[in-house]
């Protein structure tokens, strides 16, 4: 379970699930609660790199424009002259 993301804590309901003579360590309810409270985690980290995740592709783009606006061969430069733009 610790290669999963489960700390020795977490893994305790399981053990005692086991030794209170069920086959399976996860059908306790102290196992579920841990099973759901990891999964709350899970989903909270997920909204967290998803948050990230759109910032630095917005980031990336914002860059991208610049980039190409830099670059030789770059858009043509503006003529301002006056309250005109050509």
């Amino acid at each position: 379970m610790q290669d999963f993301g489960f700390d020795l804590e977490e893994t305790r309901p399981f053990v005692e699930c086991l030794r209170a003579g069920h086959p399976e360590g996860d059908t306790c309810p102290a196992s579920l609660a841990v099973y759901r409270r990891k999964l709350d985690e899970l989903d909270s980290l997920l909204g967290q790199l998803t948050a990230v995740r759109e910032t630095v592709a917005r980031q990336l783009a914002r860059a991208e424009l610049a980039a190409e606006a830099e670059a030789p061969g770059g858009p043509e430069p503006r003529c301002e002259l006056g309250r005109h733009t050509w």
